[in-house]
């Protein structure tokens, strides 16, 4: 539980407000008021009896260390049935993050600077008896005082590591891009595990670029850019510094800070000689930014002298020639297989005699309503047959079979929430969607708009100079999470981020995932986003975010594609798309990295995508076709399916509308209709509606740009 305001704790320390916050508790700033100084108070909120004991066993060797580099511990406490407590120096100042936000790339002085700093703080960890890892070092982690000082900062995942041990357990926050390939599952972890942190985010600070995941490098799936091909000015020396403690390997890296810190100085005798002077401090924040820090918001960086941070690794114009070439191969690809589906369809109709009738459906002479397959139902005989259903596992060296087994006691649980009463889709509610609809010097950039649900009161939310996608909206209806750089009809994301908007346009930020994610679908709590993040063509995880405390953790393992993830209502579960299985096959997992996915389609080698869950959680819409030229229909499974073997599973298509392409499905609020995106005429994408019920049809957009991506906004409090 949040502590509030002059919350006094242990009869001494008052609390002022909250620095920040994660799933193990937060962090607050305080006052002690026996000395009358600023602490930093650290929750924990973890309560086994184990981890009770360790945490008294660490805070009391934490409270021993002294060292310029590290705040000082000076006290550690329990609240019984509330909490365990560290109270530490409050560091005033600026961290990493807010100075690259507020001046962009740091100059080889800083970075040789603060690296040294914290290899200083490292080496005094590593070698305490019993060694200190941190675990955690990125950006946010790394404080510059008001004097230009620099302080390695938040404990809350370090480790002790007693006698010969291995740290693979406690608790591990992976901060993709930061973290060591050997922090993901459980592999050991040690000293050069936050060696290689440390490299990774002095690559960040040189070169404003979050470096390439490291399990992603480790899996062959990346390779690290090398430093001079985004900033081509840097010191050789310092290059080779850098990226040595990024080796993938850990024998390969520096093992020890010490070394380090001696390579960081050797690419600069003036500095070298300042350390060994006993000046180890960078340019310290303007008071004007640390007058705003303290007031809780950090200031905006200055638009003309300050550069932005290109967060894609690229030059502007490098990225504008690779979506303007992206965005030209996909209108030469367009044109070909629609050129080479019309000629076939039409040869096909032409020798079974259906062009007429064809002819005649699409000119009105038939509803599109008439010729339709009613929703499947669950037959009361369905049971599940253990012998012959199939589960994917999460151990990558291990591909599943049709032959596997399930186990049911696995199997994820979704417990159906009736949508209240007032909820009304069709012509009420609003939708979000992407849209190329304004003029524009790059072609093909989208943007998100806002358009009522009978198709009126458009305007145009996003205005991303590399374009934006992929919306997804917060459960209270007031923000979104979106994709850039975007261009329509994209299928790789290999160079965007995630960023959230208010509704009215206001307060773009930018989230800290790392290069190549998409995908994003919002939690039904509000805590935490499911995001994809894309290594190459052929290789994508997924990931969950944390929006409280700025890490991800990595939800799928595997050398397969898995992507466009979507939550179940209640959050319990995610449904995935996933190759493991043979075409592009869904699969549902728990909310827990460490559980194992299991099947829910059995379309064989067809290619679903897009699934959406309905809001009381007991079907999935997906989008499917049989190869990637096909043309894509709507397809409703119940979530009863789920472990079923093939013989007993039923899915069938929303419509029997021939030959028009239906595709990114997204339940209304009250599960009765689906907002989709459909091209008739083989080019032109707009935003249409369908009614559940009854099978209506309703075209929403018109305009002859590319509008796709539809999401229906969830009700606010105000509707309800």
């Amino acid at each position: 539980m949040t502590l509030e305001k002059d919350t006094i704790l242990l009869e001494r320390y008052r609390i002022f407000d909250i620095l920040g916050q994660g799933g193990m508790g937060s962090v607050y700033r305080g006052l002690d008021e026996n000395l009358g100084v600023e602490v930093a108070v650290k929750e924990n909120l973890y309560s086994s009896d184990e981890y009770n004991r360790q945490f008294r066993r660490e805070a009391t060797i934490l409270a021993s260390m002294r060292h310029p580099n590290l705040p000082r511990v000076s006290d550690h406490f329990e609240i019984e049935g509330q909490g365990q407590y560290l109270v530490m120096d409050y560091i005033e100042g600026e961290d990493l993050r807010q100075r690259m936000d507020r001046i962009g790339k740091l100059s080889d002085e800083e970075i040789i600077m603060i690296g040294a700093g914290v290899c200083d703080a490292l080496t005094y960890l590593h070698s305490r008896n019993p060694p200190i890892l941190h675990r955690d070092i990125k950006p946010g982690n790394i404080k510059i005082s008001p004097d230009g000082g620099i302080f390695l900062v938040d404990f809350g995942l370090a480790k002790i590591v007693h006698g010969s041990q291995a740290t693979t357990t406690g608790a591990r926050a992976m901060t993709p891009g930061y973290s060591s390939p050997e922090q993901y599952g459980t592999a050991r972890t040690d000293a050069r595990s936050d060696i290689y942190s440390l490299g990774a985010m002095l690559y960040a600070a040189i070169t404003a670029t979050i470096p390439e995941d490291g399990l992603a490098r480790a899996m062959d799936q990346a390779d690290l850019t090398p430093i001079r091909k985004r900033v081509p000015g840097v010191s050789r020396r310092l290059v080779s510094v850098i990226e040595k403690a990024l080796r993938v390997h850990p024998e390969d890296r520096y093992q020890n800070g010490e070394a380090f810190k001696m390579d960081l100085l050797s690419a600069s005798g003036a500095l070298k000689k300042r350390v060994e002077a006993g000046e180890l401090t960078v340019p310290p924040p303007p008071p004007e930014v640390i007058a705003a820090i303290a007031e809780g918001k950090a200031p905006a960086s200055d638009p003309v002298s300050t550069p932005v941070i290109d967060m894609s690794g690229e030059s502007a114009a490098r990225v504008r020639r690779q979506q303007q070439s992206r965005a030209r191969k996909i209108i030469l690809r367009i044109a070909f297989f629609t050129i080479v589906t019309f000629l076939g369809l039409f040869g096909i109709l032409w020798r079974t005699g259906s062009l007429p009738e064809i002819w005649g459906t699409f000119n009105g002479q038939d509803s599109a309503t008439e010729n339709v397959i009613e929703t499947p139902s669950i037959g009361e005989t369905a049971s599940i047959v253990d012998d012959a259903t199939a589960t994917a596992t999460q151990d990558a060296a291990q591909i599943p079979t049709a032959t596997s087994t399930i186990d049911p006691t696995d199997v994820p649980t979704n417990t159906p929430i009736p949508p209240p009463g007032a909820y009304v889709g069709g012509g009420a509610g609003q939708i979000a969607f992407a849209s190329a609809r304004i003029a524009s010097d790059m072609p093909g950039i989208s943007q998100i708009w806002m358009m009522n649900a009978d198709g009126t009161g458009f305007f145009m939310i996003t205005d991303q100079s590399d374009g934006a996608c992929q919306p997804s909206w917060s459960p209270d209806g007031m923000q979104l999470v979106f994709v850039s750089p975007c261009v329509i009809d994209q299928t790789e994301f290999l160079d965007s981020y995630l960023y959230t908007i208010n509704v009215d346009g206001t307060d773009v930020v930018q989230l800290g995932t790392e290069l190549g994610s998409s995908d994003p679908d919002w939690s039904p709590d509000g805590t935490s986003i499911l995001y994809t993040v894309s290594y190459d063509a052929v290789h994508t995880q997924i990931y969950r975010y944390d929006l409280e405390n700025d890490t991800s953790v990595l939800m799928t393992v595997n050398d397969k594609v898995n992507l466009q993830a979507s939550w179940s209502p209640v959050g319990n579960d995610f449904v995935f798309v996933s190759t493991w299985i043979g075409g592009q096959s869904l699969l549902v997992q728990r909310n827990d990295p460490e559980s194992s996915p299991n099947q829910l389609s059995r379309s064989g080698e067809m290619l679903n995508n897009f699934p959406s869950w309905s809001p009381d959680g007991s079907q999935i819409a997906f989008s499917q076709r049989e190869t990637d030229t096909s043309i894509s229909t709507l397809i409703l499974v119940s979530y009863e399916m789920l472990g079923l073997a093939a013989t007993d599973y039923v899915e069938g298509r929303v419509t029997e509308v021939q030959f028009v392409p239906e595709g990114n499905p997204d339940f209304s609020p009250d599960g009765m209709w689906l907002a989709y995106e459909s091209w008739p005429d083989g080019e032109n994408h707009d935003i249409f509606i369908i009614s559940l019920d009854s099978l209506e049809i309703i075209q929403l957009t018109t305009h002859p740009a590319y509008d796709f991506d539809p999401v229906w906004r969830p009700l606010t409090p105000t509707e309800n």
